[in-house]
């Protein structure tokens, strides 16, 4: 139960740091996924914090599948070793997260 626990603090932070650093209200998540930068920020950060779960996907953003998920992700991956800009901001995601989730 504990380790339920954190991974979802781990989902929620990483919500709120794209929020942050975008500059989108927390009750407006799903303008996450109209922002490319911002989709494939926050699918490279729950792949890397494990929280690539279904269920909380699907509640908040509407994407119904793991294939769906693992294409994000791929592309993702893609645009981290591209572009020197998104590589920063993930950084800058990663290292917000990693304070304030010890």
């Amino acid at each position: 139960m504990d380790a339920f626990l954190k991974k979802e603090d781990k989902y929620i932070k990483i919500l709120q740091v794209i929020c942050d650093i975008k500059g989108i209200n927390e009750n407006e998540i799903f303008k996450i996924l109209r922002d490319r930068e911002c989709k494939y920020l926050l699918f490279l950060l729950l792949k890397k914090y494990r929280c690539t779960d279904v269920n909380n996907i699907q509640r908040d953003f509407s994407i119904e599948s793991k294939k769906t998920i693992n294409y994000n992700i791929k592309k993702a991956e893609e645009k981290f070793f591209v572009n020197k800009s998104f590589r920063d901001m993930y950084f800058e995601a990663e290292g917000i997260i990693d304070k304030t989730t010890e």
